[in-house]
């Protein structure tokens, strides 16, 4: 079967304001975490949370800076027929699980030295008694990062599955 240019047109545009959102909210998050750790870079009398806090920022702006490079949507040509239509909407699929698939490089893994250097300094500090705190807290966030990874893995199944779905309906193209 294959699936009316109309059709495609109104799946690309859904798709594409999805990705738009989503980047919305991950800037917005990245924002966030530039004006709390910059914060903590100029307050903090100390150097090592100074160091973590700058890190982390610098790994934020390369978080924003790469989503913005690679994974902002494209928007799909008014002038383009259903062949091409269904090559660029396939494409676009393509490209967001491909970055989502590469979340650990570059959206987790900058942000890892910063908040490695945090735990490290937070568990040195700590009373000995109270250490086992900051050792919880630190698999929990460890849990977390874990999560964020395997749910973009996820979604890139997904994505996946749309990609055959579309070759399906559109037939050969």
């Amino acid at each position: 079967m294959k699936i009316p240019v109309e059709e495609l047109r109104a799946k690309a545009a859904k798709f594409q304001s999805r990705i738009h959102w989503r980047n919305a909210r991950e800037y917005v998050a990245a924002l966030v975490v530039i004006a709390t750790f910059g914060r903590a870079l100029w307050k903090n009398p100390h150097i090592v949370p100074r160091i973590a806090s700058a890190l982390i920022v610098a790994g934020a702006i390369y978080i924003v800076w790469h989503l913005w490079k690679s994974g902002a949507p494209k928007f799909l040509p008014a002038d383009m027929g259903r062949v091409d239509c269904v090559r660029f909407y396939r494409r676009e699929l393509e490209r967001q699980r491909d970055l989502l698939r590469s979340v650990w490089k570059w959206y987790i893994g900058p942000l890892i030295p910063g908040m490695a250097l945090s735990f490290i300094y937070a568990v040195a500090i700590a009373p000995a008694d109270r250490r086992w705190h900051r050792v919880v807290g630190g698999a929990v966030l460890a849990a977390f990062i874990w999560i964020i990874g395997w749910m973009n893995q996820r979604a890139a199944g997904r994505l996946d599955g749309r990609i055959a779905e579309l070759d399906r309906e559109a037939g050969s193209v």
